[in-house]
């Protein structure tokens, strides 16, 4: 672990944001968002990067692990890489030395990002992907998926494509399933500091049966719930819900695109989905992923 002018237990800062890079054109792009939200919520930034454990083959092409000596010379060169690119966040962020800490580990990725953040209180993780490329990028693709599963605190993703604008309207996609009215408390807690407005659209599908009561009724809990704070609620029926988000989307320009996972069940981790995958590789604005 490599400490820049900062501790992990003495910070006068009220938030802390990961940050994990590969040192890619996509990593730099996401990371002027992380560096924005930083200076908004007068955060530290945690920059990680993971490098896998280096693998060679023998005579008989079985996978052995590389000497002593080669995993030091791997976690010299992450060093070095990740110095240069503190420079370059520095330079594009504005922030000050004393607001970042770097840090390397090797290991498998996703596993170092959910421990890493966990060790560092996180409370956000910052990712980039290729978004409306249809390809997420190799090295993020399936530990951002792995990463948003398993972490405890909301992870950003960021898409190349999507700019780098402070949020001023957060849509939160809600399936209306579980405890919505908790889920935009979270999704509330997040958008006040940024001095965004929450606004909940829900979206079922014509053919969707004997749900019409329970709809008017979540709807009617969250108005209740809700009267007094920045935030609308919406509910819409439309042939498709990836369709209907979509065009919702484009007509209102929301900056962030908030969905939620499930704990409690895979079976029931929207993740695995074709509504949040689609998104997660087609959109052109940020996601904020977080778990109900």
């Amino acid at each position: 672990m490599i400490l820049s002018n900062s501790t992990l237990t003495n910070s006068i800062f009220m938030k802390t944001i990961l940050f994990p890079t590969d040192f890619s054109t996509n990593a730099i792009h996401a990371s002027q968002y992380a560096g924005m939200l930083a200076k908004k919520l007068d955060a530290k930034v945690v920059l990680l990067h993971g490098y896998p454990i280096p693998i060679s083959t023998n005579s008989t092409n079985l996978p052995i692990f590389d000497t002593e000596i080669s995993v030091l010379q791997g976690r010299e060169d992450a060093e070095n890489n990740l110095a240069i690119f503190e420079l370059k966040f520095i330079e594009d962020s504005n922030l000050s030395h004393d607001r970042i800490i770097k840090m390397v580990e090797y290991g498998l990725i996703s596993e170092i990002i959910v421990e890493t953040a966990k060790t560092v209180n996180a409370d956000f993780i910052v990712m980039g992907t290729k978004g409306a490329s249809n390809i997420i990028d190799s090295w993020l693709g399936t530990n951002a998926q792995n990463v948003m599963k398993s972490a405890e605190c909301p992870v950003w993703i960021v898409p190349q494509n999507a700019s780098i604008t402070l949020p001023q309207t957060i849509m939160y996609a809600a399936d209306f399933k579980e405890d919505e009215i908790a889920a935009t408390h979270k999704v509330l807690a997040i958008a006040e500091p940024l001095g965004a407005i929450c606004k909940v659209i829900h979206i079922h599908e014509y053919f969707e049966l004997n749900i019409g009561g329970a709809v008017e009724q979540m709807v009617s809990d969250l108005e209740d719930e809700f009267e007094n704070d920045d935030v609308t609620i919406k509910n819409l029926n439309r042939n498709d819900i990836i369709e209907g988000l979509e065009i919702y989307i484009n007509t209102h320009k929301p900056n962030v695109l908030a969905l939620a996972i499930y704990e409690k069940s895979f079976l029931n981790d929207i993740f695995n989905t074709s509504l949040t995958q689609h998104f997660v590789q087609e959109a052109n604005l940020p996601m904020l992923i977080f778990k109900k």
